[in-house]
């Protein structure tokens, strides 16, 4: 067989394979027996518009400084020096260590890409493999382009029970007309699934599955910013090309053509008489006209959340205007930063979970928030907070003292009890009610002080597990 007829070969392979595909495609629709209708939610927008804008959002990151700016500014507040968190139950804590500092999964490593992700794509698919020799589970990221569909309970739109997963070149795997399905830990077939996927979103309207990323409305901006200051660039290119007149008398214009027919070199001297008259045009640029609209349409990209002077424009900012400016965006960052750290609280209990369910980790997790089961140290989104906290706490006490010259501790613990939770709270660090009632119990003797009251919190204690959430993805129910 020569080249000609295995070329001809491989053609009739392909377009048999084709017409398979499409006769296939032509008779699957939405009415079809078996199947069901994914479509996503109200408020979502079309796949297609979903993975085109987190294409750019990521080739923007990749090409304009801007918007890496504006990734790498949110990581670094959010992330800061890193995250930690802590179990005040033995047992969870020993999990805790084994999950989060595994080399499958290191996240101390992928803190900031996380952040990063979650800010350019609005969203966070993460998957669990649970490892069934020792319960631990891996951690491994989908990106958004891949999911077309989320599946939810019929009886609410906001537990999320299923995803549906596409990849390959074509955006499919092996089999085109099904896409890879895994199951959410809300989902009844979940504990005996080898894997499961969490979902996590930012700037998600109510109505909608999906999230946007932080890069979502300001991409038109950076696009049109990056135009004009290329325009403004060849345009500052062609400045460099000028063009000599020269005045003579006109009987000498014809001399002076063919003495000129070639222009002068740089340095080179040209001697002549008062007849003659040399003149050099340039393009007028006019940049001063050009400096108001393109603060304009940087305006629009700062928009985003964060001042020009973070990225070293000063501008007219001073002082004052500096600190004001700071506010709103450390406000932003610390609500970013109070998600980041749900995210991780929620994936090491759904992991936690996991290893329960097959019996590789001894114990119950009690009814608790995240916050009461896995505390976590922070880097502070403003260092300033320091100051007025500590400033705050110092009035504070002063205040107490006086109250306290009323109702000695000694009379009224409770009082006492009050005063120092009030105090760690004004102070930023705030303590857990156990070890408040351990303090109380060092400075009073049990003799002395009557039972600390509960202020409505459950105890951690008990059979089950339930947190509480907000609708995100991934938690238990």
């Amino acid at each position: 067989m020569n080249g000609r007829e295995r070329l001809r070969a491989r053609l009739a392979g392909f377009l048999s394979g084709l017409a398979e595909r499409l006769a296939v495609s032509v008779q699957v629709d939405d009415k079809s027996p078996g199947w069901t209708s994914l479509g996503t939610r109200p408020n979502d927008r079309p796949w297609g518009e979903q993975v085109e804008l987190y294409r750019d959002a990521l080739e923007a990151w990749r090409k304009n400084p801007l918007a890496k700016s504006i990734v790498d500014i949110t990581s670094d507040f959010v992330v800061g020096d890193g995250i930690e968190l802590s179990s005040p139950r033995a047992s969870l804590q020993k999990f805790l260590s084994a999950f989060w500092n595994h080399p499958k999964n290191l996240f101390g490593q992928r803190l900031h890409d996380m952040s990063d992700e979650l800010a350019r794509a609005g969203d966070l698919f993460i998957l669990l493999f649970r490892n069934p020799e020792d319960g631990l589970s891996y951690v491994r990221f989908v990106t958004k382009e891949q999911i077309v569909a989320i599946e939810t309970a019929e009886n609410d739109w906001e537990t999320e029970v299923a995803y549906h997963v596409v990849s390959g070149e074509t955006g499919f795997l092996s089999d085109p007309t099904r896409p890879q399905v895994w199951l959410s830990p809300h989902h009844p077939g979940a504990k005996e699934a080898a894997a499961v996927m969490l979902h996590y979103a930012i700037n998600r309207p109510i109505g909608a599955s999906f999230g946007e990323g932080d890069l979502a409305t300001v991409l038109v901006w950076l696009q049109r910013y990056s135009r004009m200051l290329e325009d403004r660039v060849r345009m500052h290119w062609a400045v460099r090309a000028f063009l000599w007149f020269i005045k003579v008398p006109t009987h000498k214009v014809e001399e002076k053509k063919a003495q000129y027919a070639a222009a002068p070199e740089s340095g080179s001297v040209i001697v002549h008489d008062d007849a003659e008259t040399w003149d050099v045009k340039a393009p007028a640029l006019h940049a001063a006209d050009a400096r108001h609209d393109l603060q304009a349409v940087r305006q629009m990209i700062d928009a985003a959340g964060y001042p020009p002077h973070w990225r070293g424009e000063s501008g007219d900012a001073n002082l004052a205007t500096a600190t004001a400016m700071q506010v709103r965006p450390e406000r932003h960052l610390k609500r970013r930063q109070d998600y980041m750290v749900f995210v991780l609280q929620d994936l090491v209990l759904n992991a936690y979970r996991r290893a329960l369910e097959i019996g590789k980790v001894r114990g119950v997790l009690p009814v608790a928030t995240h916050n009461e089961l896995l505390p976590a140290n922070v880097t502070d989104v403003s260092r300033s907070d320091n100051q007025a906290l500590a400033t705050a706490g110092r009035e504070l006490m002063a205040a107490m003292k006086e109250l306290l010259v009323y109702v000695p501790p000694a009379k009224s613990p409770t009082l006492a009890r009050l005063t120092l939770k009030l105090l760690f709270r004004f102070i930023g660090e705030p303590v857990r009610e156990d070890v408040l009632d351990q303090v109380m119990s060092e400075a009073f003797p049990a003799s002395e002080a009557p039972a600390a009251p509960g202020d409505g919190e459950e105890e951690m204690s008990g059979a089950g597990f339930q947190v509480s959430g907000n609708g995100h993805g991934g938690l238990y129910g």
